[in-house]
C-alpha cells in the first residue's frame, strides 16, 4: 500500500540520524519526515480553541490528524461532537462536509478513501449516531479501506445510568475494525497532550498500513462542549505548548515493501508449471493502477499464463494492445461452454486479491484439479473455495521483481486467447444489433464512450455482474470501483458521491432498488464539488432474483423476492433539484455519456428485468 502524504499547505523537512522534539519524539531516523510546520498552524491554536480544555483537546487533534495526511473531516449533526467538529472547521487544512445521515455519512468517506487511499475522518455525537456506522465500517473492513471514526461520547459517570442519547461505545464494532481506543476525558495536562498526539499517530498508522481498514476512537466529553467566548477568558494551554505537542513523525512519500522475504521454494513451485492462469479479483491499488497493471502483465509474460480479471480491477482499463497474453475478461461465457471449461483446465491457479464476482468461475475453480497459490499482500482470508493453497506474502510488483522469464507453452495462451476473441465477437455483434434497452448494454457502451480516466462505480447485484459479462478489456485508465466486501445494496449512491467529491468525473451505474435504498444520500446533491452521473437501470424490482430458482415460484417471488416499488425517480430528483433525463434510446444514452456537468444528475432506463434474464441466456447459451 502507499504511504500517507504530509497536509500540502504543511511544511516539512527531512532530518538526519537522530532529533528529538519538545514532547520526547526521539530516535527520528533517515528517511522519515519530522513535521513541526514550522509554527505555521499557530491560527488554529487560537484563543478560541485554547479556552477550554475540551476545545484544546479538539483543536489539538484535527492538527495533528491534518499533519498525518488527512484532508477531509465528514461530519454529522450532534451536540457531544461539538468540540471535534468546531476544531475541524476552523482547521484550514481539513475540508469538512456535513451529512445529515451517518449512514450516508459512512459510505460518502468510504469512497473519499477509496479514491485517494488515505484515512477519512468520520466525526459523530453519542448514541445511535455510531449505529449508523456499521455497513460503512463493514465493508471498509472487508475491501481494506482506510478510516478513521472519532465518536463523541459521554463521560464514565453519565453512562448506564439513563442519561439522553447514551448506548454502550465501546468496542461498538467488534471485530470489524482494526483497532480500537476508549481516550482519556480532555485534562489541562501537556502529558495528556503527548498521549492524545500519539493516540492519533498510533490509529492512523493502523487504518493505513500492512491491514488496512477502519478504526474507531472513543472519545468522552463533559460539559462545557463549546468554547468559552467571553472576552476574559483564560486559555488553558499556550500555544506554544499545543504546537509543540502537535509535532508528529510521518513515513516518506512512498510505498513500503512488502514481501523482501518471499518463500522461495514456493516460488519455485509456482514458476514449475506451464499451464496455469492468474485470477484477479476486486483490488484495491487506488492510485497506482497502471503500477499494478504492468506488474500484472510482467508476471503474465513471465509465466506464460493467461490473466483472468473481474472488472473491479485496474487491469481492465489498463492493458495495453501488445500485452504478451491479452487480459481474458469474456470468461463467464468460455467457461459456460463444457468443451472450452475441459480444454482450459489449470494445472496451477494464482489468485491475486478477492476472487471475481462471477459464480461460474467460482465453481469451475472448485472442481478443477490444480495447485493454488494465494497472494496475499495483508492477513486476510480470501479464499471462500477453501482450496489447499500455498499463501505468497507479498504484493503483486514485489512478485514479478523476483520472477525472471520461465520456460513456457506458448499454445496455452493462445487457447485462452482465441476463446476470448470468439466471445468477444459474438458479444460485441449481438449488443451491437440489439436496439431495445436491455440492461446488460449500459455497461458496454460505458466502456465504449466515457472519456479516458474517468471513474466508473458500479452498484451491487445485476449492475456489477452486467459490468463483469461486458466489459471488455482496454486502455481508457478509467478508474473501475465498487463495493465488494459486503456486496450490499447499502450506500452505493453515497459511495459514489465521495469517489466524485473532489475527483474526477464518475459515472455510477446503479439498479432501482439500491438507488432507492439509498436515495436519502441526494442530500448530499448541493455540496458535490465535482461530477456524478447516475446511470439507473430501473427493472421495477431485483433483477438478479430472476437468474435464481425462486424465480419460479409464484407466489411468493414478486412480492417478497422481486419487490417492486413503482417510485416516479424524477419527482425524487426534482425534489433534491437533481437534473433527470429519461433514456429512450442508446443514441441519446451515448450523447448523454459524452458529457460531464458539474453536480449530480441521473440518466434512467427502464428496462424489463424479464427480458434481461431471456437476453442473457441466448448469448451465453
Amino acid at each position: 500500500m502507499g504511504s500517507l502524504q504530509i497536509g500540502a499547505s504543511g511544511k516539512s523537512c527531512f532530518l538526519g540520524q537522530v532529533s528529538k522534539d519538545a514532547f520526547g519524539v526521539a530516535e527520528v531516523k533517515k528517511g522519515l519526515i519530522y513535521n513541526n510546520m514550522d509554527g505555521q498552524s499557530s491560527t488554529v491554536f487560537d484563543t478560541l480553541a485554547r479556552s477550554t480544555t475540551n476545545a484544546a483537546w479538539g483543536a489539538l487533534a484535527m492538527e495533528v490528524l491534518a499533519r498525518l495526511g488527512v484532508t477531509t473531516v465528514v461530519s454529522s449533526p450532534g451536540s457531544r461532537s461539538t468540540p471535534l467538529v468546531y476544531a475541524a472547521v476552523r482547521n484550514p487544512r481539513l475540508e469538512v462536509v456535513p451529512v445529515l445521515d451517518e449512514r450516508a455519512a459512512g459510505f460518502f468517506a468510504l469512497g473519499i478513501a477509496k479514491r485517494t487511499g488515505r484515512p477519512t475522518v468520520l466525526v459523530c455525537t453519542s448514541g445511535s449516531a455510531l449505529a449508523n456506522y456499521a455497513p460503512a465500517v463493514a465493508e471498509a473492513a472487508l475491501s481494506g479501506t482506510p478510516l478513521l471514526i472519532l465518536s463523541a461520547d459521554r463521560s464514565l459517570e453519565e453512562r448506564d445510568c439513563g442519561a439522553g442519547q447514551t448506548i454502550d461505545q465501546v468496542k461498538f464494532f467488534g471485530e470489524s475494525v482494526r483497532h480500537f481506543a476508549e481516550l482519556l476525558l480532555p485534562e489541562a495536562q501537556t502529558s495528556s497532550l503527548r498521549y492524545l498526539r500519539q493516540t492519533l499517530v498510533h490509529a492512523v498508522d493502523r487504518s493505513t498500513y500492512g491491514n488496512p481498514g477502519p478504526v474507531h476512537l472513543n472519545f468522552p466529553f463533559r460539559e462545557p462542549l463549546a468554547p468559552d467566548t467571553a472576552p476574559d477568558a483564560q486559555s488553558v494551554f499556550s500555544t506554544a505548548e499545543l504546537e509543540a505537542a502537535a509535532t508528529v513523525v510521518t513515513r516518506t512519500l512512498e510505498a513500503i515493501p512488502t514481501g523482501v522475504g518471499m518463500d522461495a521454494v514456493a516460488v519455485e513451485r509456482l514458476v514449475s508449471h506451464e499451464r496455469g492462469i492468474i485470477v484477479v479479483g476486486d483490488y484495491n491499488a487506488y492510485e497506482k493502477g497502471a503500477d499494478f497493471s504492468q506488474a500484472v502483465q510482467a508476471l503474465s509474460a513471465a509465466l506464460g499464463w493467461p490473466v483472468l480479471a473481474d472488472v473491479l480491477n485496474p487491469l481492465r482499463a489498463h492493458t495495453e494492445d501488445g500485452a504478451p497474453s491479452k487480459c481474458i475478461t469474456h470468461y463467464e461465457g468460455i467457461l459456460r461452454n463444457a468443451e472450452y471449461a475441459e480444454t482450459l483446465a489449470p494445472t496451477a491457479v494464482l489468485q491475486i486479491g478477492a476472487l471475481p464476482t462471477s459464480k461460474t468461475l467460482r465453481n469451475w475453480l472448485r472442481t478443477v484439479d490444480a495447485v493454488t497459490f494465494l497472494l496475499a499482500d495483508r492477513p486476510a482470508n480470501l479464499d471462500p473455495l477453501h482450496r489447499v493453497a500455498t499463501i505468497l506474502h507479498g504484493d503483486v510488483q514485489t512478485l514479478a521483481t523476483v520472477l525472471e522469464s520461465q520456460r513456457t507453452d506458448p499454445q496455452w495462451a493462445t487457447l485462452w486467447n482465441d476463446a476470448e476473441r470468439t466471445q468477444v465477437e459474438g458479444v460485441d455483434h449481438a449488443l451491437e444489433a440489439c436496439t431495445e434497452l436491455f440492461g446488460g448494454k449500459a455497461p458496454w457502451l460505458i466502456a465504449r464512450t466515457v472519456a479516458p480516466e474517468t471513474a466508473v462505480f458500479f452498484a451491487n447485484s445485476m449492475s456489477v455482474r452486467f459490468a463483469e459479462y461486458f466489459w471488455s478489456a482496454q486502455h481508457s485508465k478509467n478508474q473501475l470501483l465498487g463495493n465488494r466486501g459486503v456486496n450490499g445494496i447499502d450506500g452505493n449512491l453515497a459511495t459514489a458521491l465521495g469517489i466524485a467529491h473532489g475527483g474526477q468525473p464518475t459515472v455510477l451505474l446503479i439498479g432501482d432498488l439500491a438507488f432507492l435504498h439509498d436515495y436519502s444520500a441526494l442530500l448530499l446533491a448541493p455540496i458535490l464539488r465535482g461530477s456524478l452521473t447516475i446511470v439507473l437501470l430501473n427493472n421495477d424490482g431485483g433483477g438478479v432474483f430472476e437468474f435464481l430458482p425462486i424465480a419460479q415460484h409464484e407466489p411468493p417471488f414478486e412480492n417478497f423476492f422481486a419487490t417492486p416499488q413503482s417510485v416516479g425517480v424524477q419527482s425524487l430528483c426534482d425534489a433534491h433539484s437533481v437534473a433527470y433525463q429519461n433514456i429512450d434510446s442508446w443514441e441519446t444514452f451515448q450523447t448523454a455519456l459524452q458529457s460531464t456537468p458539474n453536480g449530480v444528475r441521473l440518466l434512467e432506463l427502464k428496462t424489463d428485468r424479464k427480458v434481461d434474464r431471456e437476453f442473457v441466456k441466448s448469448i451465453f447459451n
